[in-house]
């Protein structure tokens, strides 16, 4: 029972979170496009329809990654996919409407972003700081073991 109220309030930071990045996506775009400060507009071309349906794809599989019943996924873990999801999703709707990405920060003369890509970028190096930590943890309990084991034979032929 309680599993399922944790669940349940996971569930709603998730879409909580999902809901305000793509609604914050959405609004910067229109302000940079209302006050004329779009930078550069990612053209998708021809290959508008395949761009969607593969995002479309990666989205399905993150979802159904995260609303996995696995409890080795973590909370941080999926907060950082649902960021990845809501820029996507941000990207999907530009390409649907206005058939080209809206980008209007300007990193440099080649780098030119928008909230989405912010949101996916943070959503990589997200997900390398947790593999990261997870690794490390694993290193150490498995370095843990070998002390211990080493240990146990040690006194066993005292």
């Amino acid at each position: 029972m309680k599993k399922n109220k944790k669940d349940k309030k996971e569930k709603k930071i998730l879409i909580t979170i999902f809901i305000i990045a793509l609604i914050m996506d959405q609004i910067a775009k229109i302000i940079a496009i209302f006050s004329g400060n779009v930078i550069i507009t990612n053209q998708v071309g021809e290959n508008n329809g395949l761009s969607i349906l593969m995002s479309v794809i990666v989205i399905i599989m993150l979802i159904r990654y995260i609303s996995n019943d696995n409890s080795f996924i973590k909370l941080d873990t999926k907060v950082i996919l649902t960021l990845a999801i809501s820029g996507a999703t941000g990207n999907i709707i530009d390409r649907i409407w206005n058939k080209q990405t809206i980008l209007f920060i300007n990193l440099t003369k080649s780098i030119n972003l928008n909230l989405a890509y912010i949101y996916v970028i943070i959503a990589w190096v997200g997900l390398a700081i947790i593999l990261t930590k997870n690794s490390m943890e694993m290193l150490k309990n498995r370095k843990n073991k070998k002390v211990i084991k080493n240990e146990y034979k040690e006194n066993k032929n005292k």
